[in-house]
């Protein structure tokens, strides 16, 4: 009899054990709500939009100007904004069609800008991709933001490319600071004012696997 029901009671401890472990494994693709709990967390994290403006000060020369690159037209709008000043500085450089490989660095007039207190009120920390010789690196890096991302709603939930991965579709709702909105920064910032503009309307992707207990981002979308 004591046997039996020692028996009966590792049966049922065995069972017990096994509905547990079930239950905390979760199916491959995630319903939406759950779905939805993984972007809020992952936008909770990562759910500034930055400008790509990592490295200062930012240097710029006439050389520069001729190109007519992406800070030449920006820069000049960051400082109307009063997020930057600028300078007349001199700094190292190797640059111009006449530059020999291997040549030193020769001074070179630029007009330096660099962050106002009101812009470093801006700059946050985000992890970013990094490539590299040996794989890809997730580092952390400083930058300038314009908007804040939340969820709006999960639109899609489709299996991702491994077992216990998925990756959620969605819109989203976007919070910009008050210069964000300025007419001259939207012009310059055309992916920018992209994203703002399309809170509710553009969809934007993540991946998620399930790692140590809980659905994480796989790499950063934002």
């Amino acid at each position: 009899m004591m046997k039996s029901l020692a028996m009966k009671m590792t049966i049922l401890a065995l069972a017990f054990a096994s509905l547990s472990s079930a239950a905390a494994e979760p199916a491959d693709v995630p319903d939406r709500a759950t779905a939805a709990a993984a972007v809020t967390r992952y936008l909770a994290d990562h759910g500034d939009f930055c400008l790509g403006k990592m490295d200062w000060p930012v240097d710029i020369s006439a050389l520069d100007e001729r190109a007519r690159g992406r800070d030449v037209v920006q820069m000049p709008v960051l400082e109307s904004l009063g997020l930057v000043r600028a300078s007349a500085a001199t700094a190292l450089r190797i640059e111009g069609p006449e530059a020999e490989e291997g040549a030193a660095p020769q001074p070179v007039a630029v007009r330096r800008y660099e962050l106002t207190p009101l812009g470093r009120q801006f700059v946050h920390d985000r992890d970013v991709v990094v490539a590299a010789a040996d794989g890809d690196k997730l580092v952390r890096r400083r930058d300038l933001c314009a908007a804040r991302l939340s969820l709006d709603q999960v639109v899609a939930v489709a299996p991702g490319d491994a077992p216990r991965t998925f990756v959620a579709t969605y819109t989203y709702e976007a919070a910009p600071v008050a210069w964000a909105a300025a007419p001259e920064f939207q012009r310059v910032f055309p992916m920018a004012a992209r994203v703002i503009g399309g809170a509710h309307q553009l969809q934007l992707k993540q991946a998620f696997a399930w790692t140590e207990g809980a659905w994480k981002p796989v790499g950063l979308a934002n």
